[in-house]
């Protein structure tokens, strides 16, 4: 079990195939409504405050985004979410995969740039798809959960990325042309 602050608010935890096995869980029976589930994240944040002399806020929201690891393990990241409100205090949300980024280029050039700055950095993502929407070039960019800031702060200089405007993104997928790029 690797695990790594990453700033104040999250917490990183790769976990590989033999530590799955020891805490008797799989990645497809990850799932908060499981009580296995339960055990294993209080596991993990009771590692973590030992590991890193800091614990996670329990007293808050709590993000858990878990993906699928490359050696039948999985990688979970913990970030605290603000209080917005009462009714918010004390919900744990836990998500499997990241939510796709939709990046528009500014021109053609851009659009040829972002795309080899993409592909230096694919380890940050599972795939991407290319559309032509309207006189625009879109990539849908399905990343790996710990790759979504990455891939934000490095393609914002190519054009204009957003997450977590599925409409637009449907829109697109539905309507605009897809192509293929070698």
């Amino acid at each position: 079990m690797k695990i790594e602050a990453i700033g104040e608010e999250k917490i990183l935890v790769a976990l590989s195939d033999k530590d799955m096995n020891e805490l008797d869980i799989t990645y497809d029976e990850m799932d908060y409504s499981n009580i296995e589930t339960r055990r294993v994240i209080w596991t993990i944040l009771d590692e973590a405050k030992r590991s890193l002399g800091k614990s996670i806020d329990t007293d808050g929201r709590i993000l858990i985004e878990v993906t699928p690891g490359d050696d039948g393990g999985c990688i979970m990241c913990f970030t605290t979410m603000p209080v917005t409100d009462y009714k918010s205090k004390k919900k744990l949300i836990m998500k499997k995969e990241a939510e796709p980024l939709l990046f528009r280029a500014l021109d053609e050039n851009a659009f040829l740039d972002a795309l080899k700055v993409l592909r230096a950095v694919s380890g940050s993502y599972k795939s991407f798809e290319i559309f032509s929407y309207y006189k625009n070039l879109y990539i849908v960019i399905y990343p790996k959960i710990t790759g979504t800031d990455k891939i934000s702060y490095i393609l914002s200089d190519f054009g204009d990325i957003s997450f977590g405007e599925n409409e637009l993104l449907s829109h697109i997928s539905e309507y605009g042309k897809i192509l293929k790029v070698n």
